[in-house]
């Protein structure tokens, strides 16, 4: 979708500006599912931080029934935020591909830009990974929201395979 030169211009401005960008950001805790998580029970989960004497950062996400109603009454254990994360992007990513989601997008991406066509579109969305990939962590969780409406988790936690509605 974009062509190589623009690519590679906007690449060489990032490599410049990549530690500007890191520096803004510190104290601040990213979560890249904030405001899209919920549990079987339709309650939200929100993301929790602590850190240690050591200066390490934990990320969790935890049911709001158990902030409010005590530890443990959602009956989903307290959630690594990495781990979470990792688990509903990979099934993100599966699904931008699916053949069915691709054929889909075709239409919309044209209509955005007349330029391109059926194959470019098809092209650009196997390849989800790679660009995905390629992304600094701060737009990360810009974009997740777009196709996004809500993951609902599983009562088995990191175990099953959790419902993104799009």
């Amino acid at each position: 979708i974009v062509d190589k030169a623009l690519w590679d211009e906007a690449h060489a401005l990032l490599q410049i500006n990549g530690r500007v960008r890191s520096a803004s950001s510190r104290g601040k805790v990213d979560f890249l599912l904030k405001g899209l998580l919920t549990g079987p029970d339709g309650r939200a989960l929100s993301p929790w931080h602590t850190t240690k004497a050591n200066g390490r950062t934990y990320r969790y996400y935890l049911s709001t029934r158990d902030i409010h109603e005590g530890r443990g009454t959602s009956g989903l254990p307290r959630l690594p935020a990495a781990e979470l994360e990792v688990a509903v992007v990979g099934q993100l990513r599966q699904l931008l591909r699916a053949p069915e989601m691709i054929e889909a997008m075709i239409p919309q991406a044209i209509a955005l830009d007349p330029t391109l066509d059926e194959a470019q579109v098809t092209v650009a969305m196997t390849q989800v990974d790679r660009v995905w990939e390629q992304l600094f962590p701060a737009e990360q969780p810009r974009l997740v929201p777009l196709p996004v409406a809500r993951v609902i988790v599983p009562p088995v936690g990191l175990v099953g395979k959790f419902s993104i509605s799009t």
